[in-house]
């Protein structure tokens, strides 16, 4: 019996059988049973039921669950104990004959079931100190969001003796930048998804489907029905665990004139947060990920030379940005300016910060030879000093390897040794990479393989420079965005190259030396 069914059969609220209806995106959710697991959700979406439900499932259906709950207060803590999880242990009648029955004791913070089964719950707001020394094979961590940052390492060394460990996070989000999304980023990120049946377009719910009536979709304005979707996996290949994320535009309490008068009286940053549950920034962010997906191309990465189609149409390129350090990873991607002067990015690699640095530049050299590229344009500040001449000595492209160093104006290239040194302006290039998601004249392979390269462009945020007095994209220190520059650095070096062929075109053309 799985914890859907578990809960159906023997879960009691508010003196009645728990009810599931009309929720269709619950049972994935619930099915979840290895591995670890993330709900970002709004406000008031039934998160605590689930927590209460799952502490309830595996204390009774496993006799040596060590189970810790951890919230950021303890008035929270406190809160969670009396009115979610006592009365539901107490008005449903086997579960309390199972776990209430004699050698049961229960504190506010500490749980002994008669079948064996051990809750402990605590507060871990500034710190995770009062978790030190207790030992867990189920740790849950409520508004995860309001955690200290650097808790989760520490509350997960309750683990460090289980077997099959798991960590179960719930939260609302906040800003862009807070540690919980950076976890949702690295985790399946499964989104409602609802088709259109007049447009057949996907789209997930956000502000684009807010209609005066219900929700729509934004593409042509048709009525959807939000009980019609699926869940998508944004990153399927992710290996932190599921995530999933629910709204109040899913779930079936919540009037959608509520919703309209919520978003009339809440600030926009509230309304996002606590009624969309999606993240919001300070800053303005540049492009969206929805955006970013309207460019990705019906083909799938090109993981070979011979998987690019119409192979001789157009010169490869490869951009770098060279990693190095605690967290700074290593991106390789392969690029094409195609005659409609559209960039198509055929192929993504990232190597991981702690990865030996000379196997990373034997590995990119080696991509760079099987794919017959033209030229390469690499990050030349850093690491980038000594990597681009350790790669020059395996790979030589007849259009050069240029080492990128980014400032406020541009300057011509120049030579600096065997490289060739190109100082970039770096707001305005980024900023032209922008405008071509924008326009749609940048394509990426199939958002399917791309996964977690997209967030890393979508994350990007704009802000005023006060001293500079010009806008300067940055990100969240919680998120990359490491394959953003890749692309930026091939794509720059494609569009120079792309047009120097055009001028030297028009000069045979036009009889010019």
């Amino acid at each position: 019996m799985n914890k859907l069914e578990f809960c159906q059969n023997f879960v009691y609220l508010d003196r009645q059988p728990i009810s599931f209806a009309e929720r269709p995106y619950l049972p994935a959710i619930y099915d979840v049973g290895r591995g670890n697991l993330l709900i970002r959700a709004s406000r008031q979406v039934e998160k605590s039921t689930f927590l209460a439900n799952t502490i309830i499932y595996e204390a009774c259906t496993n006799p040596d669950a060590q189970i810790l709950f951890v919230s950021p207060r303890v008035e929270q803590a406190s809160a969670f104990s009396s009115k979610r999880l006592l009365p539901v242990l107490k008005q449903s009648p086997v579960i309390r004959r199972v776990l209430m029955g004699p050698g049961c004791r229960t504190q506010v913070t500490n749980y002994q079931f008669s079948n064996g089964a051990t809750l402990a719950i605590r507060a871990a707001f500034h710190s995770a100190d009062a978790c030190r020394g207790l030992s867990a094979n189920l740790l849950l961590v409520d508004e995860f969001q309001d955690t200290a940052v650097g808790n989760l390492p520490v509350l997960q060394e309750t683990l460090s003796h289980a077997k099959h460990g798991r960590t179960i996070l719930t939260g609302t989000p906040k800003m862009i930048d807070n540690h919980f999304e950076a976890i949702y980023a690295h985790s399946t990120a499964n989104e409602w998804t609802l088709t259109c049946p007049q447009c057949q377009k996907n789209t997930t719910l956000d502000e684009r489907c807010l209609g005066s009536a219900g929700v729509v979709c934004p593409t042509c304005q048709a009525p959807l029905d939000s009980s019609q979707g699926r869940w998508v996996a944004r990153n399927p290949t992710a290996t932190w665990g599921q995530g999933f994320g629910i709204s109040h535009l899913m779930v079936p309490w919540i009037n959608y004139d509520d919703i309209l008068e919520r978003q009339r009286s809440y600030d926009p940053v509230r309304f996002r947060n606590e009624v969309l549950g999606l993240p919001t920034s300070l800053g303005d962010h540049v492009v969206t990920r929805q955006e970013l997906e309207e460019c990705c191309a019906n083909r799938p990465m090109a993981r070979s030379l011979n998987m690019i189609p119409n192979l001789n149409s157009a010169p490869l390129f490869a951009g770098v940005d060279w990693g190095g350090g605690v967290s700074s990873r290593t991106v390789l991607i392969i690029g094409r300016m195609r005659s409609d002067f559209v960039f198509e990015v055929l192929y993504f690699e990232a190597f991981q910060a702690r990865e030996d640095p000379n196997r990373i530049v034997s590995e990119v050299a080696r991509l760079c030879n099987a794919y017959r590229v033209a030229g390469i344009a690499a990050d030349g500040a850093g690491n980038g000093h000594v990597y681009n001449r350790l790669l020059w000595k395996h790979v030589q492209p007849p259009l050069g390897l240029y080492a990128i160093h980014y400032s406020t104006v541009d300057h011509t290239p120049c030579n600096e040794g065997v490289l060739t040194r190109w100082t970039v302006n770096r707001s305005a290039s980024i900023g032209v990479l922008f405008v071509r998601v924008k326009q749609r004249t940048i394509s990426f392979p199939c958002k399917e393989e791309v996964g977690n390269f997209l967030d890393e462009f979508a994350c990007e945020i704009a802000k005023y420079d006060d001293e500079q007095r010009a806008i300067k994209y940055t990100h969240p220190e919680t998120q990359q965005d490491d394959a953003l520059h890749a692309v930026n650095y091939g794509l720059s070096l494609a569009t120079r190259s792309f047009h120097g062929a055009h001028r030297y075109e028009q000069s045979d053309e036009e009889g010019i030396d």
